[in-house]
């Protein structure tokens, strides 16, 4: 899967031309190409990035990775075919493609290393080889954004502050500071352009996937353009410094009932593009070595694990890269998390999608996990006999193990593996989720190598399974129940002077209001049949009344009978 294809081809004899015909492509294929990304992106006042201009750059980077066939197909430069094959797609030529882009083809790529349910080992490790890391902005450059956000006398709000950036990433740079309090912080500040640049980028891969999916069906049926809106709204999140900082409060108020530190925020100092946070002082889990050569790495690495799955299977809402750079060792044992710009999430719904996957493995019950699958995947057709014979097989990798006993990551990580060999797509909201795993079970590993990550998923899982089955949980079942039935017994005096009715004359009445009758006859005149569509609709609500009344039941199959019979 992918949408890029690259092989050899030869650029054209000038720059002048190449500039000519990327542009008149581009005017072609961008014409009513609906609304803007930038109704998903909320964008600081940045200058607006022409989007003929970057289409134009876009262009000369494919032809300078040899994707002439891809350039022709989406109307770059002239070409006879539009046909798009993704079995053209060469790994190393599409990161070299997304390097070139720029950090929003370096973060994209990132993303897609995640995607073990789309691809295959060689490009996943391919896309491993993307890191974020660009070199510094100048403080000259970065003092006009402090100065917009605090006022010209920013600096009277600091005892220090520290003009060397401490890191610096594609979306913004950190610097350490002290308050006027003596209070020790942290300044993250986003680069100035980085939000105009980037919402054009994806606003621009947005369109050539929509171009994509309409040309390839085999693109289209790993839904790209649902995938790269969702990615906008990733990067949107990210570059809003205040949306961080509430997450990281949200997050973090949950983190303490465990025992994990997070950063207190300096509201008065934070906003869209600047944010100020205390300065937690610890050593980051990058730089733990081994359990035998440090005791509490064990602990730690135990304690980080413990953490990122209660967020994931309890909160519902987790830090989305918890890579070794965002974690602590603080203290002896105590586990700090920051840098909370990616944050994943998941719906009520879509838990309870997640625990109705593990009960059902559980409980081998082989139609009710393809039904959760193929609800995921947009309901595609698949065999599903031989979806359901591989899942039988997953099934029994897990059977005899009791419930507690099934390890949470293992589960996810075969569930992938089918998906990805049956084409099946893994919600775009999921992918974090399955981010986030990977990269603890990578922490995880490389801190304490013999650590059993199923040891914490147990007593985790098993406190969601109370949950659901708590009496709180019952308590709200019946509350919805008794709401139900309160409104069943408001119709009831009726429902019962209808039956009656019935009983009494032996017809049952049926009303059509004249608008209804206009429409069936506009219909008929249409020779749209609605006999068997009506007879149907009959015969289903006889079987939904036969447990209520058998004369009710009766009755709509009788009248289903006569639809049948009578002659149009």
């Amino acid at each position: 899967m992918g949408f890029m294809i690259f092989f050899g081809a030869t650029l054209p004899p000038t720059r002048s031309e190449r500039c000519s015909r990327f542009l008149k492509g581009y005017r072609k294929i961008w014409t009513n190409s609906g609304p803007r990304l930038s109704k998903i992106m909320a964008s600081p006042p940045d200058k607006p990035i022409g989007s003929i201009a970057r289409a134009a750059e876009i262009g000369q980077i494919l032809m300078r990775h040899g994707a002439k066939n891809l350039a022709g197909a989406l109307g770059f430069i002239p070409s006879s075919s539009n046909v798009i094959d993704p079995r053209e797609f060469r790994p190393a030529a599409v990161v070299a493609f997304l390097r070139d882009i720029g950090p929003v083809g370096i973060k994209l790529g990132q993303l897609l290393a995640t995607r073990s349910d789309l691809f295959t080992e060689h490009w996943i490790t391919a896309f491993s080889t993307l890191h974020d890391q660009v070199s510094p902005v100048r403080f000259a450059d970065i003092e006009p954004v402090l100065a917009s956000s605090w006022g010209e006398d920013w600096r009277n709000d600091f005892a220090q502050f520290d003009e060397q950036p401490l890191a610096s990433a594609s979306i913004a740079q950190t610097y350490s500071a002290k308050l006027q309090d003596g209070s020790e912080v942290i300044v993250k500040v986003r680069r100035p352009g980085t939000a105009a640049r980037m919402e054009a980028d994806v606003r621009l891969l947005v369109r050539l996937a929509e171009i994509a999916e309409a040309r390839s069906p085999d693109i289209a049926r790993y839904r790209p353009v649902e995938f790269l809106r969702t990615f906008g709204r990733n990067l949107a999140w990210e570059m809003d410094l205040a949306a961080e900082s509430r997450a990281c409060e949200r997050i973090g108020a949950y983190l303490d009932t465990i025992g994990v530190r997070t950063p207190a925020i300096h509201w008065e100092l934070t906003g869209l593009r600047v944010n100020v946070q205390e300065r937690l002082y610890g050593r980051p889990a990058s730089s733990l070595g081994s359990p035998s050569g440090d005791p509490p790495v064990a602990a730690f690495a135990k304690s980080y694990a413990n953490a990122v799955l209660r967020m994931i299977i309890l909160n519902g809402e987790f830090h989305g890269d918890p890579h070794p750079g965002n974690v602590f060792l603080i203290g002896e044992q105590d586990v700090g998390f920051i840098d909370f710009g990616s944050v994943g999430t998941l719906t009520k719904t879509r838990r309870d999608e997640i625990v109705r996957l593990v009960l059902a493995i559980a409980g081998e019950e082989t139609s009710e996990v393809a039904d959760v699958l193929l609800a995921w995947a947009g309901a595609p057709k698949v065999d599903r006999d031989a979806l359901a014979v591989d899942l039988d097989h997953l099934i029994g990798e897990f059977r005899g193990t009791v419930l507690s006993g099934i390890e949470f990551s293992q589960i996810f990580s075969r569930v992938f593996d089918l998906l990805r060999d049956y084409q099946l797509v893994l919600p775009p909201d999921l992918a974090i989720l399955l981010r986030t795993l990977l990269t603890a079970e990578g922490v995880v590993r490389s801190l304490a190598p013999d650590y059993n990550i199923a040891e914490d998923t147990r007593p985790i899982m098993t406190e969601l399974f109370a949950e659901r089955f708590s009496l709180a949980s019952a308590r709200s079942g019946l509350k919805k129940l008794r709401g139900q039935l309160l409104g069943l017994s408001a119709s009831l005096p009726d429902i019962l002077a209808t039956a009656n009715s019935i009983a009494k004359s032996g017809y049952v009445p049926v009303q059509l209001d004249p608008l209804s009758i206009e429409q069936l006859a506009g219909l008929r005149n249409e020779r749209q049949s609605l006999k068997g569509p009506l007879a149907a609709a009959l015969i289903v609500a006889s079987a939904l009344l036969v447990d209520q009344s058998w004369l009710l039941a009766g009755g709509a199959l009788v009248i289903a009978g006569v639809v049948l019979i009578r002659k149009s």
